[in-house]
């Protein structure tokens, strides 16, 4: 096996991310963030149920006015896409049209494993060292869910990517056609998620430098503009003038309020501990020695420009990070190589540095299937997905009276029952008094960590007999962050239940 890994680097690597991502598309289900569900897949699935443009032809993004848009409307594009070829062959469950959603990202991702690969064989001319930023942008721990995410993050680190891959040596060998192409997907990853042009802005200047000519810096740029261009005429159509969803996002920047205000160290330990230390101190540090800088300035810009950027920006998250995770990784076996080909290290060193690389493996491997198979915020999904494959279901009332929680409401199917949300006791009263509503509702869902019987109790005096017929268990990742901050991380668990009829409890007296 190692042998044949030896002997075809890049297609071992490359089957490895393949199998991972198949088995995340299948398993991994959910959304990880918000903005993983809520400003995209809804987005999409919600056009798909009730039409993607409102009134005034103008795209209808949640309960947001066009006017106020800060996203270009290409990702949501894509996604209503691909769920409308699902419909037109018959598929009509959000559940369902993920599996091939999830697949396609999959496949997009291995843009990552394969530029990752040629970057680092071009740059070092190793075929050990280009299989190890292989095999770990394939298996890292983190990589085959992020794979098969919605994030616009994610999406926008697939293009980067190629895009610096291509600028790095369309600098290098004047080559003008790979300098456009480069800025065409910089442009694109930028159009995707708009704080990567934080990562874009310093590449033509390094090319300039590099070149001592200002042409080929003007190819990216030409390559960048051609999409920002497609992209604010995309605006006109969509969100009803041109650049719409650039100003937008510029201005919630200058005028807005942080919505997660975080110190500015804060992506530091982040990033140590998603490499795993003590390996990534050796990984992070070695990437930034001035002899790796000095050789590939516009990777290690771009990576330097993005991070300390955001850093300053006083609305950190960790996903923010996510599109030059894998430049990070990039630099950082660039870093190994330089160190490991100079020879110039102890004996003591070697085996600390051999020791954390082990610790760093075995802990990876042991992490790799929690968040492969990890059936992200499962709570807020499982129970929908369960009501869309009943037949009988009127209406539901959702208790979320313990804790407020955002819930996929769209997963409950095409044509969605009515959702009644119930956030505190006293609005019994009000839905008390109406009748209809009230007969209508057959359905419960009931968020509780611990008391599901007393909040089923308190519905049956107004809705008579009550049965359990679902419950959704936390997912082992939910689990484990519960145990470990049981104050913050709650288990998200979820249990369904039914009105029972006369001829239901007949059949449950007998």
């Amino acid at each position: 096996m190692l042998n044949l890994i030896k002997k075809y680097p890049l297609l071992s690597c490359l089957i490895i991310a393949v199998i991972l991502r198949l088995l995340a598309t299948v398993y991994s289900k959910g959304f990880m963030a918000h903005d993983d569900h809520f400003e995209t897949v809804r987005v999409a699935y919600d056009g798909i149920q009730k039409g993607l443009l409102n009134d005034e032809k103008l795209m209808i993004w949640n309960d947001d006015t066009p006017e106020i848009i800060g996203r270009s409307p290409l990702y949501v594009l894509f996604l209503f896409s691909m769920m409308k070829i699902q419909e037109s062959v018959g598929i009509y469950s959000l559940d369902s049209m993920m599996y091939l959603i999830r697949f396609i990202h999959a496949l997009l991702s291995l843009l990552i494993v394969y530029y990752g690969y040629k970057y680092v064989l071009y740059a070092t001319e190793s075929r050990n060292s280009a299989l190890l930023a292989g095999l770990i942008l394939s298996g890292h721990f983190l990589m085959p869910y992020l794979a098969v995410r919605n994030l616009i993050e994610m999406v926008s680190a697939d293009l980067l990517m190629p895009s610096i891959f291509l600028a790095h040596r369309g600098a290098a060998e004047k080559n003008g056609r790979m300098l456009v192409m480069a800025g065409i997907l910089a442009g694109l990853a930028w159009m995707i998620r708009f704080s990567t042009c934080l990562a874009v802005v310093p590449i033509p200047f390094i090319i300039w430098y590099l070149q001592k000519s200002v042409r080929p810096a003007l190819y990216f740029c030409g390559g960048v503009f051609l999409m920002l261009l497609f992209s604010a005429s995309l605006d006109v159509f969509y969100l009803g003038s041109f650049g719409r969803s650039t100003i937008n996002i510029l201005g919630s920047f200058i005028g807005g309020s942080p919505t997660l205000p975080q110190p500015f160290y804060m992506y530091l330990p982040l990033v140590f501990g998603i490499l795993i230390p003590p390996f990534s101190i050796y990984f992070l540090i070695l990437s930034f020695r001035r002899e790796v800088i000095s050789g590939h300035l516009v990777l290690a810009s771009a990576i330097l420009f993005f991070f300390i950027s955001h850093s300053l920006i006083a609305n950190k998250q960790e996903r923010f990070l996510i599109p030059i995770f894998p430049l990070l990784i990039v630099l950082g076996v660039i870093g190994l190589n330089v160190w490991l080909k100079n020879g110039k290290w102890s004996a003591r060193n070697r085996n600390i540095f051999k020791y954390s690389a082990a610790f760093a493996v075995g802990l990876n491997l042991i992490l790799l299937p929690l968040f492969t198979f990890n059936y992200a915020h499962k709570g807020m999904v499982e129970p929908f997905v369960f009501l869309s494959e009943q037949g009988d279901v009127n209406s539901v009332l959702i208790d979320r009276t313990e804790r407020r929680r955002f819930m996929a409401l769209c997963y409950a199917g095409y044509d969605r029952p009515k959702d009644i949300i119930l956030d505190n006791w006293a609005e019994l009263d009000t839905l008390s008094a109406d009748s209809a509503l009230l007969n209508s509702i057959n359905y419960f869902i009931i968020y509780t960590d611990n008391h599901p019987d007393y909040h089923a109790d308190s519905l049956s005096r107004i809705f008579g007999s009550l049965g359990q017929v679902f419950h959704s268990t936390p997912s082992t990742v939910d689990y484990i962050l519960h145990f470990l901050n049981p104050r913050h991380n709650h288990t998200n668990e979820a249990w369904v239940y039914r009105r029972m009829d006369q001829s239901d409890l007949l059949i449950e007296g007998d």
